[in-house]
This record gives C-alpha cells, sequence and structure tokens, in this order.
C-alpha cells in the first residue's frame, strides 16, 4: 500500500489515485479518430493543406474519402509534386490536379475556395469554370490570386466573369480577393449586400463600375486596393456604415471621396492627392505615405480636417519647411496621442526644422513622438547661438524618440524647445545617425559632439526623473541607469563599439 501511494505523488507514474485508502487505477478513453463527429472531422481536416488532408487516408480505411468532407479548398505551389520541373508540366500539373479535385466535390459545400499561382494564359482558360464551381459550391471565400512575379508589361489580365454569379452565390458571398484581373459590371448587378472583406490587386476596372460596386457592398468591413489604377477620381456615394480597415497603395487615382462612420484603419502609400474619408470619429490609426513633396501648410491646415480623429499617425513624406518659424493654426489633433514622424529633408529645409515645433502645437494631447531624421548637414559648434521660438507647454508628452541625430544646428533646437516644453516628460531617447560606413575617428568626433552638447544644452534642462537613452545602430543600447551619469553611459558606448570591431 505504501509503494502505490508513493507511486501516485509521482507525475509520471501517476495512473493511481487513493481514496480513503482505496487505490483506483486510472484508464484512458478508448476514442480513436473515426469515432469524432462529421463537423470535428471537417474542422480538423480544414487545418490541413490540400495534401496532407488526401494523405489522411492512411490512417484508416474509413479515411479513404474523408478529406472531401473538407470545406476549405486552397490551391498554391505546393500543391503540385515537388518532382515537377518544367514550367509548361508544372502549370499543365497544377490545373488537372485542381480539376480533379473540384470534381471530386461536385455537389458539396466548399466554404473558402483560394487558387494562388503565377498567371500563365493556360489557367486564363478554366477560370470561369473554377468560379461557376465557386457559385455551385455555395462558397464564403473567394481568393484568385494569380498575379506574375513580374507584372511589368503584362496587359493581359484575366476577365473575372461576374455574369456567372447568380442571386445566391451573390448574396452568399463574404470574402472576395481578385489578383491581375478586369471586370465589367452586368446590367441590373446589385452588389454584394454581405460581402465583408475585398482585397484588389492589380485590378483593371473604370471609374464608374467600381463606384457602383463598393456602393452596393453596404457590409463591407475591410478594403484593400494594391496598384489599382483608376486615373480617375473614387467617390463612394453610399455610405460603407461597417467599414472598419481602409488602404490604398500605389494606386494611380486623383481623389478619393467616401463616407465610413466606423473607419479605425487608415493607410495610405502614394502621392498626394484629395481625400475625403468624411466623419470617422471612431478612426484610431492613420499610415501615410507620400512619395511626393509635401508643405508644411498641408500638413498644419488640411490633415487635421482629413483626419480629425486619429489617435495614432505616422507620417512619411519630403517636406518642405519654406514657412515662418512658428505658425499658428486652428485646426488641431484634438485626439491625437502618439505621433511619429519620418522626414526628408533636403538641404535647402534643414535650417527650418525647429518650425515642427508647429505641429505639436497642432496636437497639444500628443503622449509619444516620434522624430526619424533623414538630415545630412554641420554639426553644431556649442560657440554659435541657437534659436529660440516662444515655448508652448507640452504637459502631455511622456516619451520622446529622436532618430537619425546628428547634432545639426536645427536639430538641436528643436531638442532643446521640445524638452523644456515638455514638463512631464518620462523617456528620452536619440539614435544617432546611421554611422555603418564611418571610421573610429568620425565616432570619437561624434562622441565629443554629444559631450559638448549635453553639458551645454541638456544638463540643466532634463529633469532627474527622465529615462535618458542614446545609442546608435552600431552599438548597443545604453539604459540611463543611476549609476551611471550621461557621459559614462557615451563612454561605455564608444568601448563597445571598439571592442566589437
Amino acid at each position: 500500500m505504501d509503494n502505490d501511494l508513493t507511486c501516485t505523488r509521482k507525475r509520471h507514474m501517476g495512473s493511481y489515485e487513493s481514496c480513503q485508502g482505496k487505490v483506483f487505477k486510472k484508464t484512458r478513453a478508448n476514442v480513436l479518430f473515426t469515432d469524432l463527429p462529421e463537423d470535428m472531422l471537417s474542422m480538423v481536416l480544414s487545418k490541413l493543406p490540400l495534401k496532407d488532408a488526401v494523405r489522411s487516408g492512411i490512417l484508416s480505411s474509413k479515411w479513404k474519402d474523408r478529406w472531401m468532407l473538407c470545406p476549405k479548398l486552397r490551391f498554391d505551389v505546393l500543391t503540385v509534386s515537388k518532382n515537377v520541373f518544367y514550367e509548361q508540366q508544372y502549370t499543365q500539373k497544377f490545373i488537372k490536379t485542381v480539376n480533379a479535385v473540384m470534381q471530386q466535390h461536385q455537389g458539396m459545400v466548399v466554404e473558402e475556395l483560394m487558387i494562388k499561382f503565377e498567371f500563365d494564359c493556360r489557367i486564363q482558360d478554366h477560370i470561369n469554370s473554377w468560379v461557376a464551381f465557386a457559385v455551385s459550391s455555395r462558397t464564403k471565400s473567394l481568393a484568385l490570386d494569380i498575379a506574375p512575379t513580374d507584372y511589368f508589361g503584362h496587359t493581359d489580365q484575366y476577365r473575372f466573369p461576374l455574369e456567372l454569379l447568380d442571386n445566391g452565390s451573390i448574396f452568399q458571398l463574404r470574402h472576395l480577393k481578385l489578383s491581375f484581373a478586369s471586370f465589367e459590371l452586368p446590367p441590373q448587378f446589385s452588389g454584394f449586400p454581405n460581402l465583408r472583406t475585398l482585397d484588389l490587386y492589380l485590378l483593371r476596372v473604370s471609374r464608374k463600375d467600381l463606384q457602383d460596386m463598393l456602393s452596393n457592398c453596404i457590409n463591407l468591413e475591410w478594403f484593400s486596393m494594391f496598384k489599382c489604377h483608376l486615373n480617375d477620381e473614387l467617390t463612394v456615394a453610399c455610405p460603407l456604415s461597417k467599414l472598419l480597415y481602409f488602404r490604398v497603395v500605389h494606386c494611380r487615382i486623383t481623389k478619393i471621396v467616401l463616407n465610413a462612420a466606423k473607419l479605425k484603419t487608415f493607410i495610405f502609400y502614394g502621392r498626394l492627392y484629395p481625400i475625403d474619408l468624411g466623419d470617422a470619429p471612431n478612426l484610431k490609426q492613420a499610415f501615410l505615405d507620400f512619395y511626393t513633396p509635401v508643405t508644411f501648410e498641408h500638413a498644419l491646415t488640411i490633415l487635421p480636417k482629413v483626419l480629425p480623429s486619429v489617435q495614432d499617425l505616422t507620417l512619411c513624406a519630403s517636406f518642405e519647411l519654406k514657412m515662418p518659424l512658428l505658425m499658428e493654426t486652428s485646426y488641431k489633433f484634438s485626439y491625437l496621442k502618439c505621433l511619429d514622424l519620418w522626414l526628408i529633408l533636403d538641404d535647402k529645409e534643414v535650417d527650418n526644422i525647429l518650425s515642427l515645433a508647429s505641429l505639436l502645437r497642432a496636437a497639444p494631447f500628443v503622449e509619444t513622438l516620434g522624430m526619424n531624421f533623414r538630415v545630412f548637414g554641420v554639426p553644431h559648434h556649442v560657440s554659435e547661438l541657437i534659436k529660440s521660438i516662444t515655448r508652448c507647454p507640452h504637459n502631455h508628452l511622456k516619451n520622446l524618440h529622436i532618430t537619425g541625430f546628428s547634432g545639426t544646428t536645427t536639430q538641436l533646437e528643436f531638442l532643446v524647445h521640445v524638452v523644456e516644453s515638455a514638463h512631464a516628460l518620462e523617456i528620452l531617447t536619440i539614435n544617432g545617425p546611421d554611422i555603418a560606413r564611418r571610421d573610429d575617428k568620425w565616432l570619437i568626433r561624434f562622441r565629443s559632439l554629444v559631450r559638448e552638447l549635453e553639458r551645454k544644452y541638456l544638463h540643466e534642462i532634463i529633469s532627474p526623473n527622465v529615462k535618458l537613452s542614446i545609442f546608435s545602430r552600431n552599438y548597443k543600447m545604453l539604459e540611463g541607469q543611476k549609476h551611471m551619469s550621461f557621459l559614462e553611459e557615451i563612454d561605455a558606448a564608444i568601448i563597445y563599439y571598439a571592442t566589437h570591431q
């Protein structure tokens, strides 16, 4: 009995339990895969790649055709055997496999159909039959991702056969992804009333057809356009009242107008043109990357009107700062908490960095500020005076992170102004410029520069409660520890750098 009781205390021999002096042996329930209910089998198989789902038939003779219960069919390059080397054979094998599987699933419900394969003109001949299969299978999620790797020069997008969709499939569809496609709306098209996500990549479509389709997607929640060139404006007449996510990437469009009252995320890459998202009081995150120059006046006057409720804003642009040092504006980012600026400034704009303080005045409740400079200029000499402007308390700013700090006069002016005005500052992080190609002499000069700037400008204005970190891409980050002074941290960084070359 003692031995049995002792065994119960050991985890690896825990097959016995004691209860009031009696010992009972624990046994596992004898449950086989074949005993699982049909819905659970379908769920398990839906998590597997198609090849593995087919191979599961070797587990049991009863499982031979179980893979056909899988409600999700995903075809990609892994669908074809790896021993096919020639491109022509590879494509033919892929088409044959897709057609064979669809034939076996005739009459069954297929909730998801995904075809991901590099565009080939031979695939184009089969797309209509694949779409017809999705219609007959009452598919909810359809993805035709067949863009070529090198799409430049290709003008032979496949035509998506919208006319094959009947009323049942139109109402059934929840998710649609089309790449390297074109379409024309058939007469009396009623839209996709239950569509939740729409992902368009390299789509060729007219302005009117896209606008009409979107106007009839009243339940759309997620919408992305990537390199869809309308060469015209996009105006959606009907409110997209459930849209939460909107992304526009490298699209040749002249203007965007839509009403998305529940929009939470807006992502934009492209040329600067008018954008009107309507009243979006729930907008939390916006990422804007303009690859045409942006005037600072535009950033201060137009963006607050486009994104009045944004809470987290990332702005990447080549800025033109030809303006007074301090510009007042009646437009505010009244809800902005996190601002991340990626600035590309040419030689003409380097002397105007202090004017960026105007943007802080337009965002009075910012708590986290990131300034990412790509500036090339002469480091500041401590014998020279620095400019200052009227202070405006930034009582909510707690975290300031500057990257690309090379110690130019205007960078220093901006840093001093913000630190003096941010009485609630808790974290100050300064990242030096990219010194990957700099030699040790340059690093020593940078060390001396930082030492001088700290002594003359920062030492007296930084609160002892501020956590100060200074680092460069080539040496370990330095935490502002209590037992290390700022200058000792710089010395430690130089030693670390020198010993790791």
